[in-house]
Order: C-alpha cells, then structure tokens, then sequence
C-alpha cells in the first residue's frame, strides 16, 4: 500500500503541485480583492518618494507612508517619467486591514494638502476635494483656489 502511494506521487507529482499552486493563486486573488481591498477596508494616504532601484533591468521606484504614525515602504515599477519625484507626493491606497500592503496610485497630491486623516482617506481624495485633511489655507488664499 505504501509503494503504491510512493509510485502515485512519484507519477503525479506535477499535477499536485499545479492544483496546490492553482489554488493558492486563486485563494490569494480572492482575499485581495475581497477582503483587503473591498469597499469598506480601502484607505487612501500620501506618500513620499524615497529611492530609485533597479531589478533585472527594470526600474523600481521606492516609497513610504505613514498610517498612525507607523511608517511603511512599498515599491512600484509604474512608469513615472512624468513626474517630478523629488517635489511630488502621490497618492498610496492601502488596506485598512494591511497597512503595509500600499499600491501607489498616479495622483499628484496639492501642495495645499499638508497631511492626511491619521486613518487615511475612505474615498478617493480628489472626488471629495480632500476632505479631512489639514490643509494650507494661506497658501490657498495666495493661489485663489476654494477652501473646503
């Protein structure tokens, strides 16, 4: 009995691990999509560059945020040529229920926005003209633009 099992593993053995990696795969898209980053768990934050890298030939832009007061990093190779990364802060979405899980998103945030709500934005910040944060109203008024 024992051989037989050996003999059936040894046989399909690749069938095995492809349905165990199958499943993880679709497991962990799942849980993604519908526990982290639902509705109700996203958040999103600023965040500051930090480093250019490179791997394996590809380019690999670093960067950090803070979620109450706790500071995490994340990567992105997101083409950012258009962007003046040294002055621009860009927009982080994270999970509520994984801080450190963030995913830059290609929105430049105002010089007027100072800081964030200390558990992030529940909506996409522009679309409520960022609400919630503490803003620079002097540099607001030099520029004529609507205080919130």
């Amino acid at each position: 009995m024992v051989c037989k099992f050996i003999h059936w593993i040894k046989e399909d053995g690749w069938i095995i691990v492809g349905i165990f990696l199958t499943v993880n795969i679709i497991y962990i898209y799942f849980t993604d999509k519908y526990y982290y980053y639902n509705a109700e768990n996203v958040r999103y934050t600023i965040a500051k560059y930090k480093q250019t890298g490179f791997i394996r030939s590809r380019t690999v832009y670093g960067f950090s945020y803070e979620v109450y007061g706790k500071t995490y990093n994340t990567n992105t190779e997101q083409t950012l040529s258009n962007y003046n990364l040294e002055e621009d802060r860009l927009l982080i979405k994270y999970s509520a229920k994984q801080y450190g899980t963030g995913e830059v998103v290609k929105v430049v945030v105002p010089k007027w926005v100072l800081s964030p709500p200390k558990d992030g934005w529940k909506q996409f910040p522009p679309d409520i003209n960022w609400k919630g944060a503490e803003l620079d109203t002097a540099y607001m008024k030099s520029m004529n633009l609507e205080i919130p």
